[in-house]
């Protein structure tokens, strides 16, 4: 029995979802008492406690990232952290392009295209087979370029890009540089010191088992002062507090980019799920999904199923994506069994083992996979 199961709050079935939602931690689950118990017993008051619950996110973030907690700046979503980039980057002359993948989250896509109003030009690099090599990135990120944006694990596949070297090269050029950690964070261990990217986003809602609304902006110290976010409110002030109307100061750190007056029980969950999964470790993690995983891309491979997914352990994260001649109907005699999995046009079902899965379910799965070859 893994002996994580009585840690988490899962769906009865086999829960294979979490490149979508991770499941609840137990002791997640108890923290928003501690919210709603300062909110009645101390009104506005509570505001010092829930500011401090909203720091201590960013110091677990720290924790699990290797980066210091005044580089992280709470955002609600990734879409807004973007945004809010993208319109903080200083004009260069000849430097007009942005640039991001094909198999970048659609969303993405939305956001810089609307930079296109602003004189920008939109350039999407296309995928080799469902993949990207570090000499198709070189092709693209040329001295006219102002920005790329680089997906660490691709939604769809779960490729891996190769994020230091991508972040290296486009610095030799004097890109700036905007890492996605969303579908890799808390099952890829990550080293933001090792990257150096200008600027990291991720949310908590996935493999950090933290729920929604608690995404995260990670700005480089190096150079943030080059960076004047015009999405502000008081919280991106040097000092919040200081209520003065006609003087606004940028603050000199991530907060720069935080806005008005933020939200706190997402934070105040994600925290102590954050907590856990470092605590867990992400390196046992990945151990373990990897281990998972090869399982289910082997019973694929051997009756002759369509893997989406890189075969190459260091060139996937998470999640195993596997295509059938008949997806819809496949995808429905999962779900009689009580499997949670997910389809993704061009990509097929997506199969997401977490560290409270165990190799038992696994087995169930292969075992129906290979009544579909």
């Amino acid at each position: 029995m893994n002996k994580y199961k009585q840690d988490f709050f899962l769906p009865q079935g086999t829960y294979l979802l979490n490149h979508s939602v991770g499941c609840l931690p137990c002791q997640t689950a108890r923290e928003k008492e501690d919210f709603f118990n300062l909110w009645k017993c101390q009104g506005g008051e509570a505001w010092d406690k829930w500011l401090l619950s909203i720091n201590e996110f960013g110091q677990s973030l720290a924790s699990l990232l290797n980066g210091s907690s005044e580089e992280f700046c709470p955002q609600t979503n990734i879409s807004s952290a973007v945004s809010k980039i993208l319109l903080s980057l200083p004009r260069r002359q000849s430097r007009e392009k942005l640039i991001i993948s094909e198999m970048d989250f659609p969303s993405i896509g939305f956001i810089m295209g609307q930079m296109e109003r602003l004189g920008y030009k939109l350039k999407i690099i296309p995928s080799e087979c469902g993949t990207f090599s570090l000499e198709r990135w070189k092709e693209y990120l040329t001295e006219d370029t102002q920005l790329v944006f680089i997906t660490h694990v691709i939604y769809g596949n779960s490729f891996m890009n190769p994020v230091r070297e991508i972040v290296e090269y486009a610095k030799k050029q004097g890109i700036f540089t905007l890492v996605d950690i969303a579908q890799s964070v808390g099952v890829v261990p990550i080293n933001l010191r090792a990257w150096n990217a200008d600027f990291v986003v991720g949310s908590s809602i996935k493999w950090l088992c933290g729920g929604p609304g608690a995404g995260f902006l990670w700005a480089n110290t190096e150079a943030i002062s080059q960076f004047c976010p015009l999405d502000v409110g008081w919280f991106s002030h040097e000092n919040p507090f200081e209520f003065d109307i006609a003087n606004f100061r940028y603050s000199n750190t991530a907060k720069r980019f935080w806005g008005g007056t933020p939200s706190v029980i997402p934070f105040v969950i994600a925290k102590s799920s954050i907590d856990m999964i470092n605590h867990i470790g992400v390196e046992k993690i990945r151990t373990h999904n990897q281990y998972l995983t090869e399982t289910l891309i082997q019973t694929a491979l051997a009756n002759n199923l369509t893997v989406k997914t890189p075969i190459s352990p260091p060139r996937r994260g998470g999640t195993v994506a596997i295509d059938f001649k008949k997806p819809q109907q496949v995808f429905e005699s999962f779900k009689q069994e009580n499997i949670f999995i997910d389809m993704r046009p061009g990509f097929g079902l997506r199969f997401s083992p977490h560290i409270y899965n165990d190799y038992e379910e696994i087995k169930k799965v292969s075992t129906l996979l290979k009544t579909h070859n």
